[in-house]
């Protein structure tokens, strides 16, 4: 969530505008937040996937757009295309920004992807270390 709500402005103004040719009913698209955590405070994955903030509203039926900022190793939007199949929403596409293949553990379908990126730790846009830089106007390497 805290990763991708600069990505997540900039794409609802963007899907907004493109509504028409996009074929969406203005009164049909609604935004719900989920968090999901397995960094912590450090640069690698710790591998265990904790849901820290539940959508407020059900999906059942519903086609849902999930905007990430990175899928590196995979296995946090496994488990989060898990959990969402068992809420039964109409279809389920992933949007992200950035995809990190060198660090792939489970392969995920990215439907819309932005940027691949090596095998960096990036910070800005969103992105952070420690809760730090999420403020930075553009994406940059965090150096050791």
């Amino acid at each position: 969530l805290k990763g991708s709500f600069m990505w997540f402005a900039d794409l609802a103004r963007a899907i907004h505008d493109g509504q028409k040719t996009l074929g969406l009913r203005r009164d049909n698209v609604t935004c719900e937040f989920l968090a999901l955590q397995s960094y912590g405070d450090e640069t690698q994955t710790s591998g265990v996937v904790q849901i820290v903030a539940d959508l407020t509203r059900p999906v059942e039926g519903r086609h849902v757009l999930i905007v990430e900022d990175i899928v590196d190793t995979g296995l946090t939007m496994a488990y989060l295309l898990e959990n969402l199949a068992t809420r039964r929403p109409a279809s389920v596409k992933l949007c992200s920004l950035l995809h990190k293949p060198a660090r792939t553990k489970k392969q995920i379908k990215i439907d819309y992807l932005g940027f691949t990126i090596d095998d960096l730790f990036v910070v800005g846009y969103g992105l952070d270390y420690a809760q730090r830089y999420r403020h930075l106007p553009m994406i940059g390497v965090l150096e050791p």
